[in-house]
């Protein structure tokens, strides 16, 4: 049996005003969106990683702030062909206050065409992961920590 190691990552929840930061990517579904961040890499703290992948997906930068939630997604329980084959992964939502734009993406994710601060008014019409979070994201309400299996 092939073991797949899980995998952690950091994801930046960053408000401005009434508006989110968010990474917009196009695919065959067309235009969809996520909070900007990825995985951390082996020896590198979670706030390395938060400052590196901000960097890398919206050219900016941002002081960590504290986590809001965790979300868990495991490929194989899902109704999916979109998430890499036995993807297990731990994601850790976290405040980022203060962020600034210094430069443009300097390494986007695949199929990422850009950031958009897109007001959160609009956050429950848009093809938005994790889906589920939508309404807290919208009312800033964190009321639990650990969200878990969601989309």
């Amino acid at each position: 049996m092939t073991m797949h190691p899980l995998r952690v990552s950091v994801r930046a929840v960053c408000y401005q005003d009434d508006s989110i930061l968010l990474a917009e990517h196009r695919d065959d579904r067309g235009l969809w969106y996520i909070l900007p961040g990825g995985g951390i890499k082996h020896n590198e703290t979670m706030s390395e990683a938060f400052d590196r992948e901000l960097l890398e997906e919206t050219g900016g930068k941002a002081t960590m702030g504290d986590v809001l939630f965790v979300r868990e997604v495991i490929a194989d329980l899902l109704d999916t062909t979109y998430l890499p084959e036995h993807l297990h992964q731990i994601e850790l939502f976290v405040e980022a206050k203060d962020f600034e734009c210094i430069s443009s993406p300097q390494s986007p994710d695949h199929n990422q065409i850009g950031i958009v601060w897109m007001p959160l008014a609009r956050l429950s019409e848009l093809l938005f992961f994790p889906k589920t979070m939508v309404p807290s994201l919208e009312n800033k309400t964190f009321d639990r920590i650990y969200q878990g299996h969601i989309l």
